[in-house]
């Protein structure tokens, strides 16, 4: 019936890194025996779930022209703030939220020197980078922190328990665990897609990334917009510096080195363009849980770290890559189709 909307699925629809998963997935059950156990893909999830929280927070920054280096250093700087406030028998709920403010307030303070004092967003987050980290040494004096267990951080020991184990076997590889660490990050990604898709954050940041000049004359105030993103990235990389504290239950202070770097490598494998406009949250997810398939597969093969993270550079080119080819192709597919109007009219 005419009127109606007729709606389609089509695979070539979906993000880029999607395919790269799939692929990686298939690789690593034929080439390594351990990888499709309950087990192990318990620990895939688990691990993943800091990278896919910053995969969230650094694909928002590139599709806004701008880019997050300060995100590891956020991380070590939020954790060690949470885990020396347990040390010193602080309240678990004080102790996370004084991280999470503290994440959310280096945050603002990238968006203002990007915005305010126009410092150019690698360099503004580069250096925040090293200032966070210096101060996650300085306040742990560079030494591992841990607390014990007490009535007043209880909850962190609940959010470091399991919701549902199912025992396949006795073997520890045989038994599936779904954490409440993996409920919370999934909970974070479903909030954080919902308001980027129902309010114009996500619009918003489009137009910035697009041409920031013209968001700025269609009414949009970009300095309120781009500090607003920045905050919510250190707000991000607050929550992933709580999950390695809980997780691990105590926490290093150089815990974050990296994670800004394959937080890239996962926002570009999703399609996600370093000249900003271009992207998605979803394939940024993709993107993450690609990384750490490729990680957990060659770390089960007793492969070097060293050669691991070669690979992680090579997977950012072959990222990077794929998305000129891809937009390539629609522009070519985009004027095809107008020759074809035109040739019809």
């Amino acid at each position: 019936m005419k009127g109606k909307a007729k709606l389609s699925f089509k695979i070539s629809n979906l993000p880029n890194s999607t395919y790269v998963l799939v692929l990686s997935i298939f690789m690593a059950s034929i080439l390594v025996p351990n990888f499709f156990t309950p087990g192990n893909i318990t620990t895939l999830l688990t691990q993943a779930c800091i990278l896919m929280i910053l995969s969230m927070a650094m694909s928002m920054c590139l599709m806004m022209g701008c880019i997050d280096l300060s995100l590891g250093g956020i991380v070590s700087m939020s954790g060690v703030v949470m885990a020396l406030c347990l040390s010193k028998g602080v309240n678990a709920q004080v102790s996370i939220l004084a991280g999470l403010i503290c994440g959310t307030l280096f945050g603002s303070l990238n968006g203002f020197v990007v915005t305010k004092m126009k410092v150019p967003p690698f360099i503004a987050t580069f250096g925040a980078s090293g200032i966070a980290q210096s101060v996650a040494n300085t306040l742990s004096n560079k030494r591992t922190i841990s607390w014990e267990s007490a009535p007043n951080n209880r909850l962190v020991d609940l959010l470091g328990s399991n919701v549902l184990t199912v025992i396949f076997g006795p073997k520890p590889s045989q038994i599936l665990s779904i954490s409440v660490l993996l409920l919370i990050t999934l909970l974070v990604i479903a909030c954080v897609l919902l308001v980027f898709k129902k309010t114009t954050l996500g619009s918003n940041i489009y137009a910035l990334g697009a041409n920031e000049e013209t968001a700025r004359l269609s009414g949009i105030n970009t300095v309120r917009w781009k500090v607003g993103v920045y905050m919510l990235s250190g707000f991000l990389a607050a929550v992933a510096g709580m999950v390695v504290m809980i997780r691990t239950n105590s926490l290093q202070p150089t815990v974050g080195d990296g994670l800004e770097f394959q937080a890239v490598v996962a926002a570009v494998l999703g399609g996600n363009s370093m000249k900003g406009g271009k992207g998605s949250i979803p394939g940024a997810l993709f993107g993450a849980l690609t990384l750490f398939t490729v990680r957990n597969a060659m770390s089960l093969w007793g492969i070097d770290t060293s050669v691991v993270m070669v690979v992680i550079g090579c997977i950012l080119v072959f990222g990077m890559i794929l998305n000129e080819v891809v937009t390539r192709l629609s522009v070519k597919k985009r004027l095809t189709g107008k020759k074809g109007e035109k040739a019809a009219a």
